[in-house]
């Protein structure tokens, strides 16, 4: 393997001394299957269906048509602009297969839009809102109809009078939002956050506060561009405080939030970590009894993790440690994946923090899902070993190789993910170089002989994929190209290859 290759592959980790800017493992290579992953946890947009619906479909045959609908929200008349508003919410509320592309078609918008300026008839208002949110839950292009027919400025400037109104405009807006980072900007660019507040206090009515922090989380998700934090950053000491709630709605949608504020630079995590109490309530909800709850609150400590070495500290500080101890055996495989993913940073960091986490037992745990969980959450846990082969002192190599991590590590060499093959590759290649500098290569090679490793590297030689076949060459042609050699005699001494000093016949670091 070229010193080039080796370069570039030691930026992934973060390591005193390794010099380089992005230090710590970001979801990068697992973005498209993380946001589809948020997709099932939490909805991009939601339709809000008739009271009627939840029974039966509605009996369509007695509603007006499309045409009708649009004639009568043109009329003057109040009382049949509003019968015509229900009907098109009515239509749009259907629980399967609403028929957005025929209203949008028939010119249903603009008259809905119109109607949210009438403050002399609430119900109106409250009926346009609901067939507008129910609309934008559709398609992109469908959003796009809503906000080129300019709903966006009157949903916000209701959602700033509340009541009922006020909470459908929230949801019409965050369906909005949802819908990508353009409508996103649109929205708050439109002065939405100030209008969202105060439906954000502890205090609000229950539905009221849930929709509008399910409103909030979708003004703070969507990458390229990231949301100017500027704009989403006064609503932090509202979610501090909601994160005390035990609404688990709330606390789920608050802590997506987070989690897609934190996704990003380390300035805007050092915002998130500074708001009072904020950063020890997502660490507590690690603890949380629903899944529901965990997942983006893991999700959001794992992005906290990856930041400076100080914002880690404070992580640790707040306790994460021994909550992702408990994650990693919790027998759930998503959070499994997440909390080996969180622990992967931390063994990236310090060599303080790497010792944090051996002295609380986070080896055994890891160990454990290198053996016996799924393959996602193997690699997760691999990428953990590797970061500590590459940053771990003498000490900590010791415990990691005391703890009988190496069999388990090397059974991944059959995997058939090129990814999981070269993480693998690299731990042992640093674990390789450690035991040279020492002068302990030969028995640390014959134990990868024992346990079968040497042969499933061999059998990496002919790997299709380049980066496999490369850091195999490298492995062998540096440490076992004189295996053959009768002369080379390991000792005999009983003891398992140790990195540590507790031996007299162990690597004196």
């Amino acid at each position: 393997m070229s010193e080039k290759n080796h370069t570039s592959r030691l930026s992934a980790y973060k390591n005193a001394g390794v010099g380089v800017g992005e230090l710590r493992r970001k979801r990068a290579e697992q973005s498209v299957a993380l946001r589809k992953q948020a997709r099932d946890e939490q909805l991009l947009k939601r339709r809000a269906l008739s009271p009627e619906a939840k029974d039966e479909e509605l009996p369509v045959e007695k509603l007006p048509t499309p045409a009708e609908i649009v004639k009568g929200l043109k009329s003057s008349d109040v009382a049949v602009m509003t019968s015509s508003a229900r009907a098109a919410r009515r239509v749009l509320s259907r629980e399967q297969n609403p028929p957005i592309t025929i209203m949008v078609t028939a010119g249903v918008i603009a008259p809905l839009v119109a109607a949210l300026e009438r403050d002399d008839c609430h119900d109106l208002q409250f009926e346009a809102a609901w067939a507008l949110t129910n609309i934008a839950s559709g398609t992109h292009d469908h959003t796009m109809a809503v906000i080129e027919g300019g709903a966006i400025p009157k949903l916000v400037g209701l959602l700033a009078r509340g009541g009922s109104v006020g909470e459908q405009s929230a949801w019409a807006l965050g369906n909005i939002a949802g819908d990508g980072p353009g409508p996103r900007d649109a929205v708050l660019a439109a002065g939405a956050l100030p209008a969202l507040l105060p439906s954000m206090a502890p205090s609000a009515p229950a539905a009221q506060l849930r929709t509008a922090v399910w409103t909030y989380s979708n003004f703070c998700r969507n990458k390229n561009p990231l949301v100017n934090f500027e704009l989403v950053a006064p609503a932090l000491p509202f979610v501090s405080e909601l994160l005390e709630l035990n609404d688990t709605d709330v606390l789920a949608d608050a802590c997506w939030a987070i989690s897609y504020l934190t996704d990003g630079p380390n300035d805007r995590i050092e915002e998130v970590q500074l708001t009072p109490h904020l950063l020890q309530r997502v660490v507590k909800l690690l603890d949380h009894k629903s899944p529901g709850v965990k997942t983006p609150a893991l999700r959001a400590a794992g992005n906290m993790l990856t930041g400076s070495d100080e914002q880690t500290d404070r992580c640790l500080d707040a306790g994460c440690i021994s909550y992702l101890l408990n994650l990693l055996s919790c027998g759930k495989s998503s959070l499994v994946k997440e909390a080996a993913w969180a622990a992967s940073n931390i063994l990236a960091g310090t060599q303080a923090q790497i010792q944090r986490a051996i002295d609380q037992g986070i080896l055994p745990k890891l160990i454990y899902v290198l053996a016996h969980e799924d393959a996602k959450c193997q690699k997760e846990a691999a990428w953990a070993i590797t970061n500590l082969c590459l940053g771990g002192n003498p000490a900590q190599l010791d415990a990691l190789m005391t703890a009988g991590f190496l069999e388990p590590y090397c059974a991944l060499l059959g995997a058939g993910d090129p990814r999981a093959l070269a993480v693998v590759l690299d731990g042992l290649t640093n674990l390789l170089q450690a035991a040279e500098k020492y002068g302990q290569v030969e028995p640390l090679c014959i134990r990868l002989e024992e346990i079968g490793a040497l042969d499933k590297i061999e059998g990496l030689q002919t790997h299709e994929n380049e980066q496999v076949y490369k850091k195999t060459l490298h492995i062998l042609d540096t440490y076992f190209a004189e295996n053959e050699d009768e002369n080379a005699v390991p000792v005999q001494n009983n003891e398992e290859y140790q990195f540590g000093t507790n031996q007299p016949n162990n690597i004196n670091f």
